[in-house]
């Protein structure tokens, strides 16, 4: 489907004294840090001179990821940021569809005077240079292992790099329990375990690292603040930023929280609302077809995939849940979404 675009990338890669440039989306999660390890360490093993950078930062449960610990951040690094956007020639917009979703490097990027290579798998993709997206397969990481097979062969994929890519499908998917159901996504896995893929060691690493705090955080989310809507099939879980203190929050400690309610038999769409400093995050998840993104979109400035979306909004938390509620009914009525 991408061979054409492929040897456009592969014949660009191939010029001498070539410097890169790898951004991920604004918060980075599973797939947008492991496809940004992945391809980095195989730009490291051709001799492609590349630096990662972000907004923000990479949460410390995917600092395991080789190559993630070396990223440097628009945060706390601006002048260095700024050098190497002066200086790249490529640059890879990784797991997001518009450089809208590079936070304070927005302006930067929108300067970057070299070509730009986007690999992602959300929709309404902005205009680039060179653009990979499908919005069928499961994560942008499952497209990067076809990138990568395609420029340099599957034999240049190790150990290191096969656990990046299967970090990022596997997160991204919810354990292989949405947006997963292709044969392509299994084989890609498939390969990945005869290349070296340490599938136990991933899964040691994503979902048993658990801290106290966290468990407490995510016990005290399901006892004391998830509520299920009298009318709809929707479970709403507001987290304060009072409450995120008190359970020494750290960046990833919410992963998968929005998933739990939707094992409840009657429960079809699961809300995250978390509130932070300047803004209410929201994270929403489905079952079957029930389009998510849609919500988000339409009401809370966000989109996403079919069973998995976020959006956020400069409103006070108890306003933002309201919302919820009161659009709730447009949601499952106008879209004609049954109960």
């Amino acid at each position: 489907m991408y061979e054409e675009i492929i040897e456009k990338i592969k014949e660009r890669l191939a010029v001498k004294n070539l410097n890169v440039v790898i951004i991920p989306h604004i918060s980075p999660d599973g797939d947008a840090a492991g496809s940004c390890s992945a391809l980095w360490q195989v730009l490291d093993k051709v001799g492609i001179n590349a630096q990662l950078m972000t907004c923000d930062y990479i949460p410390d449960y995917l600092k395991w990821l080789k190559r993630i610990p070396d990223a440097i951040s628009f945060q706390n690094r601006q002048k260095e940021c700024k050098q190497w956007l002066r200086k790249a020639d490529v640059l890879f917009m990784l797991d997001h569809n518009t450089i809208a979703r590079e936070g304070d490097l927005e302006p930067f990027v929108r300067e970057f005077k070299g070509e730009t290579i986007m690999i992602d798998h959300h929709p309404d993709p902005d205009e680039v240079t060179y653009r990979i997206s499908d919005t069928s397969v499961s994560s942008t990481c499952e497209l990067l292992y076809n990138v990568i097979s395609g420029i340099w062969g599957k034999e240049i994929i190790d150990t290191d790099i096969a656990n990046a890519i299967y970090a990022g499908i596997s997160t991204d998917t919810g354990g292989l329990s949405h947006n997963s159901s292709h044969p392509e996504t299994y084989r890609v896995i498939a390969d990945l375990l005869a290349l070296g893929l340490d599938k136990d060691y991933v899964h040691e690493q994503l979902y048993q690292r658990n801290t106290l705090s966290r468990l407490r955080l995510t016990g005290n989310c399901l006892l004391n603040k998830l509520t299920i809507d009298e009318h709809f099939p929707v479970a709403v879980i507001p987290i304060t930023l009072q409450e995120l203190d008190v359970y020494n929050y750290k960046d990833g400690d919410l992963e998968g929280l929005v998933n739990i309610p939707l094992s409840i038999e009657e429960i079809l769409v699961s809300v995250q609302i978390t509130e932070r400093k300047d803004k209410v995050k929201l994270s929403f998840r489905s079952k079957g077809n029930i389009p998510v993104n849609l919500w988000a979109k339409e009401y809370f400035n966000g989109g996403g995939h079919l069973n998995a979306a976020g959006g956020q909004m400069p409103l006070p938390l108890n306003d933002v849940v309201q919302k919820v509620r009161e659009t709730s009914e447009w949601f499952f009525k106008q879209l004609k979404i049954e109960n």
